[in-house]
């Protein structure tokens, strides 16, 4: 495929998903072009469909993610035209960077490069000067190129595209349920594969060793009581997904995966010669505790189990590493306590007794001081010292209310630049609205004024990735903190 038609579909889609999103009326009839822009740009061909993989989703590419930053970029736009960043910084505060790095590119021409072509290309960026690069495409594949290499949004997500692509192949059309299964264990490429190639029904596969999955959220609990009957669970270290096979025979190999199906590398044990999906607590490769299990051999449905099985199960295996498992505590237990228990850098979560969700809720995180809050970042500036300063939400119902603003330490600083960059944006002087983004942060209030609505005594500590609307506090639940 080359470049350029990519650039066409991604073009094309991004505009009729915008439509298909905003326009009820009208949505069945955005549905049918998405359709017949997909079918006509993979044209039953496995191998377009899985380099447009590539291109728009990097997160599921087997390219890296990122090729190049904004930073980068700036730096060696600047150099060659001898300028300061403060002025590429200040002209830019605000405005999406991609479409501005694709008006270096000719209109019109190009040297016609394919995907591969421009994948490879991406990663000699650094070495060859951005402005060589642009020289090689015109526009409409610079937008494409440039967004891949940076790790700007997609045109549509994911999901929704691998469903567009099962209706543009015959007879293999997917609900979004469906697809969102699919996703929990298998790769998007894996997923077009058996569209395109198996006659069969769809097996949606749970849960193998060796095959990574979208582990269960832990999401913030800001009260003294147990929001339901779960299982006390301290954690002193980095959890992660341990998948230990068997290849070649009689040779056992541990490789670690976090929640979002990234491989962090070979284990340096692994506590138990079988295959298995096993949660683990590490010290960076090496594997301290085992804290649960999903999978045993041939019985991939262990993790359907509810929590006390599954440890019931690890108890009975001989293990080189201890068990850490978690205390039943009841419904509306008062858990303060646990807390006072809790040494430097222990943290307490809650798991859920029941079974695991791929991808879904599996508990609690608790933070050790009371009255931590999850609120919308919708405004974010920067003063003349480079400090960080953002506007900061909780809900009226569906609407926002303003109530403070903070300034941000470096580290959640960075995060949130890192956040807006894969937007293309930069924060400038002024105040930019980023309400649209979803960033959610979690503030630690000491205080809170009832007749002016707003923070008084209050610390950003982090910006949470796992956060979105529905987990932000509503005003009501501040104002009963304070009462």
């Amino acid at each position: 495929m080359l470049l350029a038609e990519a650039a066409t579909i991604a073009e094309k889609l991004r505009n009729l998903y915008r439509n298909y999103m905003t326009d009820a009326e009208e949505r069945s009839k955005y549905f049918r072009q998405i359709v017949d822009i997909i079918r006509e740009g993979v044209k039953n061909s496995i191998d377009d469909s899985s380099q447009l993989i590539d291109m728009f989703y990097p997160e599921y590419s087997k390219y890296p993610r990122q090729l190049i930053s904004f930073r980068e970029l700036r730096d060696d736009v600047c150099l060659k035209l001898s300028i300061s960043p403060l002025v590429w910084d200040e002209s830019l505060a605000g405005k999406p960077i991609v479409p501005m790095l694709a008006l270096e590119s000719s209109e019109y021409g190009g040297e016609g490069m394919t995907v591969k072509q421009a994948l490879n290309l991406m990663s000699r960026i650094r070495d060859e000067g951005f402005f060589k690069i642009a020289s090689k495409m015109n526009e409409r594949e610079a937008l494409l190129f440039w967004g891949r290499a940076t790790d700007e949004r997609p045109p549509m997500p994911v999901n929704r595209f691998l469903q567009i692509v099962s209706y543009a192949t015959e007879g293999r059309a997917q609900s979004l349920q469906s697809i969102n299964i699919m996703l929990q264990t298998m790769t998007p490429t894996e997923i077009i594969q058996r569209l395109f190639v198996n006659t069969e029904d769809i097996e949606v596969r749970t849960m193998q060793p060796g095959q990574a999955f979208l582990g269960p959220v832990y999401r913030a609990w800001d009260k003294l009581t147990t929001p339901a009957d779960v299982y006390a669970d301290v954690v002193s270290g980095s959890r992660r997904y341990l998948h230990i096979t068997e290849f070649p025979k009689g040779t056992f190999k541990g490789v670690l995966y976090n929640r979002h199906k990234q491989m962090m590398g070979k284990a340096l044990n692994i506590p138990i010669e079988q295959e298995c999906i096993l949660e683990v607590e590490v010290d960076g490769i090496q594997v301290k505790y085992v804290t649960d299990i999903f999978a045993l051999d041939d019985d991939w449905d262990i993790y359907k189990s509810n929590y006390s099985e599954r440890a019931d199960t690890l108890s009975k295996l001989q293990l080189t590493v201890p068990v850490k498992s978690g205390k039943f505590v009841p419904l509306s237990t008062d858990f303060s306590n646990m807390l006072e228990t809790l040494d430097e850098g222990e943290k307490l979560r809650f798991v859920d007794a029941g079974p695991i969700k791929l991808g879904g809720d599996g508990g609690w995180a608790i933070l050790k001081d009371a009255f931590h809050i999850n609120l919308l970042v919708t405004a974010v500036k920067r003063d003349e010292q480079f400090e960080t300063h953002v506007r900061l939400s909780a809900l009226d119902g569906f609407e926002t209310y303003e109530v403070g603003q903070e300034q941000l330490t470096v580290t959640v600083a960075q995060h949130m630049r890192q956040r807006l960059a894969h937007q293309g944006i930069l924060a400038g002087q002024d105040w930019l609205p980023v309400d649209e983004y979803a960033m959610v942060v979690v503030v630690e209030l000491n205080e809170f004024s009832l007749t002016e609505l707003s923070l008084q005594k209050a610390e950003v500590h982090y910006l949470d990735d796992g956060l979105g609307y529905s987990d932000v506090s509503q005003l009501t639940d501040l104002i009963e903190m304070s009462g």
